[in-house]
């Protein structure tokens, strides 16, 4: 089970913390939305457990900095367009299998990624079609 907490009633407020059930850690951005000025975006990963009988908890925190040269939208951006590349280099001499998702054909990481994000956002869809038609069935339970 995956938590996700991000609030935008708030101003500037754009701490998101990521909680995982059987994960270690819990992952807090300071600046999740909006970038900070500066080189490197932190992260903070936090771990608490209970000793003495479960009466005390103990935390043990870290900080991860990664690269804050670019803002995400410049990021998807350039990642985007390295996949569309890559789709289009690979998949004119290689077959694509859409029974088992593989919509373009390339061996590349870039071609694997397009072909798993085509698959997400299809489960997804799948799923959002399948909450709509229970709604418009008055809550009706309904195969996926």
């Amino acid at each position: 089970v995956l938590t996700f907490h991000c609030s935008f009633i708030h101003p500037f407020t754009q701490t998101c913390s990521i909680y995982g059930t059987g994960s270690e850690y819990t992952a807090t951005l300071s600046d999740a939305i909006l970038p900070y000025k500066g080189d490197y975006l932190s992260i903070s990963l936090t771990k608490n457990e209970l000793i003495q009988y479960d009466e005390i908890c103990v935390s043990e925190s870290k900080v991860i900095e990664v690269d804050n040269t670019d803002v995400q939208e410049v990021c998807m951006w350039k990642n985007f367009s390295k996949m569309v590349a890559k789709v289009d280099e690979e998949s004119k001499s290689q077959e694509s299998d859409i029974e088992n998702e593989v919509w373009w054909g390339g061996s590349s990481d870039e071609v694997k990624k397009a072909n798993a994000i085509a698959s997400y956002s299809l489960h997804t869809q799948i799923v959002l079609d399948a909450l709509m038609e229970s709604i418009r069935l008055g809550g009706a339970k309904v195969k996926v």
